[in-house]
């Protein structure tokens, strides 16, 4: 299966028919420094400006100027799995924390076929269902939206880019007074 590529254009934002789109800045993600295989957001400079890294409070991942706005906790379906089975508590008191924030979000490195498939050998006593069940209640708990993407690291990157540059843009537009719309017509 081949996959497009992701925009080499910036987000396109336009007011009165003319683009302002330069003169919104490219957020700083700011990645947890105890994220062990963390994302570069290299091949994302039309969405990412740059990265540095600091211990946060919860989440993997956050914006410069919107720490206590927004979080992104980032899982492997290894990682999640493991999470759920035999750190279970330490995870919802996480998910806990995570859910303070205003935008917020589990960005699962696996598609919901994946989770609902039988799992390899270390993760026999893991249930698909419970697995699955367990980020319901989370989602329904804590108000956290879960977002499946892929095993393929590449495309759960363009995926955390994607979802901490429009969330940026939207803060940054409505901070600066022109609400939070890409282009005049939208709703």
């Amino acid at each position: 299966m081949s996959y497009v590529y992701p925009p080499s254009k910036r987000l396109l934002v336009k007011r009165d028919g003319h683009s302002i789109t330069r003169t919104i800045p490219k957020p700083t993600v700011i990645i947890d420094t105890r994220e062990q295989t963390p994302f570069t957001f290299e091949g994302f400079g039309n969405w990412i400006g740059e990265t540095r890294s600091h211990k946060l409070a919860a989440g993997d991942y956050t914006i410069e100027g919107m720490e206590k706005l927004i979080a992104l906790e980032r899982k492997t379906l290894t990682d999640l799995i493991t999470t759920l089975m035999q750190e279970r508590l330490r995870f919802f008191r996480s998910c806990a924390k995570l859910a303070t924030y205003r935008w917020r979000a589990i960005l699962v490195e696996a598609t919901y076929e994946d989770m609902k498939s039988t799992y390899e050998n270390e993760w026999s006593c893991a249930h698909p269902n419970a697995v699955c069940g367990s980020l319901d209640a989370v989602e329904a708990k804590f108000g956290i939206p879960v977002i499946y993407t892929s095993k393929h690291r590449d495309l759960a990157e363009e995926k955390a880019a994607s979802w901490l540059s429009k969330h940026f843009t939207y803060w940054h537009l409505e901070k600066e007074g022109m609400g939070r719309l890409l282009q005049d017509r939208d709703i």
